[in-house]
């Protein structure tokens, strides 16, 4: 795990990378901040709360193959509370110097890079079902408001000026939770008191897929009409065709119930969704619908939309997403949290962190990483 502090030169300069960057692609600069981890302990990082245990087994990271990292999650603490004393700990990884780490959250909160606080904004993520990867939790909605629940914490912390945004699919706005009451909403979270964003910049959500997502579901509800009225209308024409008229005007009617009352759901289902934009909106939040659902689609709505400059996005989905994020030119600084043994000294422990780092974002005749000379961060440059 590499920290550091910023100087203020160092964000001027990031400042000035971010504007040029805008001016030529017409979209924020990216931030991804992540961790990356060892494919055959991914388990146990969502096991120990998405942190890095302090016994590895007696495994050394600069001893394993670095084609077996990838993207997770930011860790929720750096190191994990609870490990088994009577398996060995290996005293270079407990010795590790991380002259930065109580800025950073130590073990009691929740980690954060230093550009946080002069990116224009942050952005989490309400990932699809499926897309959280493993977990511990046994409500699997709580796990996939990880997002929502860090903007509503941690998040509160940022400078009024940093805007803190919800990246979700529209599709999953019924399970959103409003107030701090409701059955879907994480405990001890005051969603109430993000949704209201009082003395800073608005709360904004942006719905992925918005129109299509309205149009699948008003597809699906058509497709469900046709099914039963063409099963209807079957049952009529074998009615005639029998010379029972009386069954066949029974079957004529029922049709066209079946047809009125799949009708009617269609435009509940668009009802709700637009009552639940509706409400949203009445709580003073910010809500745009994007077409589209990967990053680089927000970013590039961020950009043309909003003008913003510098966002920071937090990981929440494992593995390929990511790269694929990377290759796509959604981010261009990774802010990645390792456990990284010091054996060798500094240089051998960054060149062996940038490795797995490089190993995680994708393939190098692809895509590049630098770190910068702090080892704070690293520049994901990438080819085509």
């Amino acid at each position: 795990m590499l920290f550091g502090l910023f100087s203020r030169n160092k964000l001027a300069q990031l400042k000035k990378i971010a504007r040029k960057h805008f001016s030529y692609f017409n979209r924020p600069l990216g931030y991804l901040h992540c961790s990356v981890v060892d494919t055959d302990n991914v388990e146990a990082f969502a096991r120990q709360g998405n942190a890095f245990g302090k016994n590895f087994n007696g495994k050394r990271l600069n001893f394993r193959d670095f084609g077996a990292y990838e993207i997770a999650p930011p860790p929720e603490v750096v190191w994990a509370n609870e490990y088994d004393e009577g398996e060995g700990v290996d005293d270079d990884i407990m010795s590790l110097d991380f002259s930065e780490e109580d800025f950073q959250g130590g073990i009691t909160g929740s980690p954060v890079t230093p550009w946080y606080e002069q990116a224009d904004a942050v952005v989490a993520t309400f990932p699809k079902e499926g897309n959280n990867g493993p977990t511990e939790d046994d409500n699997t909605l709580f796990s996939r408001l990880k997002g929502l629940k860090w903007l509503a914490t941690h998040g509160r912390k940022l400078p009024p000026g940093v805007e803190r945004i919800l990246v979700m699919d529209a599709t999953d706005l019924e399970n959103l939770p409003l107030t701090n009451d409701g059955p879907n909403t994480p405990p001890g979270v005051d969603v109430e008191s993000f949704w209201a964003a009082e003395g800073r910049k608005p709360t904004r959500v942006l719905l992925r897929r918005g129109k299509s997502a309205e149009a699948k579901a008003a597809a699906t509800a058509v497709a469900e009409a046709a099914q039963s009225a063409a099963e209807a209308a079957q049952a009529a024409q074998d009615a005639i065709e029998t010379g029972d008229a009386a069954e066949a005007a029974a079957a004529a009617i029922k049709f066209q119930e079946i047809a009125l009352e799949q009708t009617k759901n269609i435009q509940k289902r668009l009802e709700s969704a637009q009552q639940l934009k509706t409400n949203l909106m009445k709580l003073g939040v910010l809500v745009e619908t994007i077409e589209g659902g990967e990053p680089i689609d927000v970013m590039k709505h961020l950009g043309k939309r909003s003008g913003l400059n510098t966002v920071v996005w937090r990981a929440g989905c494992w593995g390929g997403r990511g790269v694929e994020s990377i290759l796509a030119g959604a981010f261009q600084c990774v802010s990645a949290h390792l456990a990284v043994d010091a054996t060798g000294g500094r240089f051998w422990q960054l060149m062996v962190a940038e490795n797995a780092v490089q190993a995680a974002c994708g393939p190098e005749r692809k895509v590049k990483i630098f770190a910068d000379q702090e080892g704070t961060h690293f520049n994901a440059v990438t080819y085509f």
